[in-house]
């Protein structure tokens, strides 16, 4: 009988050759046998060949799952990306890793001696093997701390029984109640699911849709009415303050409480914040306490704070400002605000979005790049985002790009650029594919009289012509001053209704003055659309480059990217 591992060596086709030439042979009358004979011994080894085929292709795939590079580095590295694997997934963590480990005896052998990658235990709604599959995962996790993850509304009394006997293995607590549910007692079901205690709780999350309350509810006395160890919060809907106490937060996140007409007040929220000064991430998601109280008390100091983020509907439009006017915030702290509204009158729409005294607030005072961007989504949705950053922190602000009427960018932009100190910006980055017609030549001008001390431009995917109209008109003052003389460096990339004409036009006026403004003038053309109907002169001067996309020219768009918290889902918003 032939061998799986020759098999693996000898090519398909030539074993179909041989079968069916000596399949025509047999066929064929001779003294020596009849013709059912050579069939049925044909058939023998074409059963042989069938049942060898599997047994081959098991060879093939174990010898296929263990060369790959994968496979030959550590297995606590493998483990790791095992572990990002399995939870890409945020719904069926457990389902992913038993996946994982079914594809190679090196997997299953990874993924069965680290007991962290079972510790994940998710109870869905409707689904009857999940109590099995968290019976499987809480054998193989063995002491390994806990996460679980309960998204129905039923079945509390029976939750709580099955994990009580591995409460002091519990580190995280989701629960994530269906919006089709939010009519339902949710408090009862809390206090059924949670009534055991949770010693070394450390991160909850209760994203538990209610309405048609007048007051804001306070959380439930979950878990033994004991959370005060919990560093990370995230509460929907209720109000974890007061009623509970809390000193060792870290991550912060409120949602959806503007609904409530009685909420708690301004000194009952700096009065948790001021207990928690470990903060480093804080999110007021259409939440937040009642903005028509107010607290006459010393500025919260947050030292640690890194990032604070606001998503403020029509109806919060003033709880922004009233709530940074109330904070001292470290320098290395990005502030982020949100308009998510519909528009519906412009004074209404465009509050200012940071308080008029904002010399407490040391992020305004470090602030160099000034983007101006309608090609990336804010908290989820696409949007219209203006920011001004440092080489670690920043502020912005952003509104929902549907919403983006021509009226308002221009004085949303007015608005954002008043808390900032535009004459220290040195760079100035857009990206206005979408709305850089609602930007006008005066707007430019504005905007490029107030830069003083601007050293870099940067156009990307947009049509640039009111921006470059706004620039080259520029002139110098009645006292023979120069306009934006410190600018060295202009680069479009990838422009739209490019005048070729009139850059290199104004690029030599600059050149051409007494005392010459030297600068670089930088265009990267798409491959696709690098003619433009552009007329490039054969001859260009020295500080003009011409470049394509395709070309070895380095890639512009690192300019701009910002700080790590500028851009990151906050805490509160990163499993959506």
């Amino acid at each position: 009988m032939t061998s799986p591992a020759l098999l693996s060596s000898v090519s398909t086709s030539l074993l179909l050759e041989a079968l069916i030439a000596k399949f025509d042979n047999g066929l064929a009358l001779d003294e020596t046998g009849s013709a059912e004979e050579h069939v049925e011994s044909i058939n023998g080894e074409v059963r042989k060949l069938a049942a060898l085929l599997p047994r081959a292709q098991i060879v093939l795939a174990r010898r296929q799952n263990t060369e790959p590079t994968i496979n030959r580095i550590p297995i606590e590295v493998l483990a790791y990306i095992l572990k990002l694997a399995s939870t890409a997934d945020a719904d069926t963590p457990g389902h992913r890793i038993i996946t994982l480990s079914l594809v190679c005896y090196h997997w299953r052998q990874t993924a069965l001696g680290f007991p962290a990658l079972w510790n994940t235990i998710h109870l869905r709604e409707g689904s009857i093997h999940d109590f099995q599959l968290a019976t499987l995962c809480l054998e193989r996790s063995k002491d390994a701390p806990l996460s679980i993850i309960i998204s129905t509304l039923f079945r509390g009394e029976q939750i709580s029984n099955f994990f009580s006997p591995y409460s002091s293995r519990i580190e995280s607590v989701s629960i994530c109640v269906p919006f089709k549910c939010s009519s339902y007692d949710v408090p009862r079901f809390l206090l059924s699911t949670c009534g055991f205690l949770a010693p070394k709780l450390k991160c909850l999350r209760l994203c538990t849709a209610m309405w048609g309350s007048y007051h804001a509810p306070v959380l439930p006395l979950i878990f033994g009415g004991d959370i005060s160890r919990v560093t990370h919060l995230h509460v929907e809907s209720f109000s974890p303050y007061p009623g509970h106490s809390f000193g060792r937060l870290t991550h912060l996140a409120l949602s959806s409480q503007s609904q409530y007409e009685k909420r708690p007040s301004m000194t009952e929220f700096l009065d948790l914040l001021e207990a928690n000064t470990y903060l480093e991430e804080l999110l007021l998601d259409d939440a937040g306490p009642s903005i028509h109280t107010s607290d006459n008390r010393p500025p919260i100091r947050l030292p640690n704070m890194r990032l604070l983020s606001f998503v403020a509907t029509l109806t919060e439009r003033a709880l922004v400002p009233r709530v940074l006017s109330h904070l001292q915030l470290p320098h290395h702290c990005s502030i982020r605000v949100h308009r998510d509204m519909d528009p519906s009158h412009l004074d209404e729409l465009l509050p200012f979005p940071f308080p008029e005294d904002v010399h407490r607030l040391a992020t305004f005072a470090v602030v160099e790049k000034l983007s101006l961007r309608d090609d990336m989504k804010a908290f989820g949705e696409p949007s219209v985002r203006y920011s001004a950053t440092s080489r670690h922190s920043g502020v912005s602000t952003s509104y929902r790009r549907s919403d983006a009427h021509n009226m308002w960018p221009e004085t949303a932009l007015n608005g954002f650029l008043r808390s900032i100190p535009c004459s220290q910006i040195r760079v100035l980055c857009l990206n206005l594919g979408e709305i850089a017609h609602s930007f006008h030549p005066d707007g430019w001008r504005y905007l490029f009289g107030r830069l003083t001390a601007l050293k870099e431009l940067y156009l990307a995917d947009m049509d640039v012509s009111n921006v470059l109209e706004g620039l080259t008109s520029f002139r110098r003052d009645a006292k023979d001053t120069d306009i934006l003389p410190g600018l060295i460096k202009v680069c479009l990339i990838r422009p739209r209704s490019l005048d070729i004409d009139a850059l290199l036009s104004w690029s030599e006026g600059r050149m051409a003055h007494d005392h010459p403004l030297d600068h670089k003038l930088i265009i990267v053309l798409d491959d696709k659309r690098s003619s433009l109907g552009l007329k490039i002169p054969e001859c260009l001067p020295k500080n003009v480059e011409i470049h394509t996309s395709g070309s070895s020219f380095g890639d512009v768009h690192d300019t701009f990217e910002e700080p790590f918290y500028m851009t990151c889902p906050p805490f509160g918003r990163d499993l959506s």
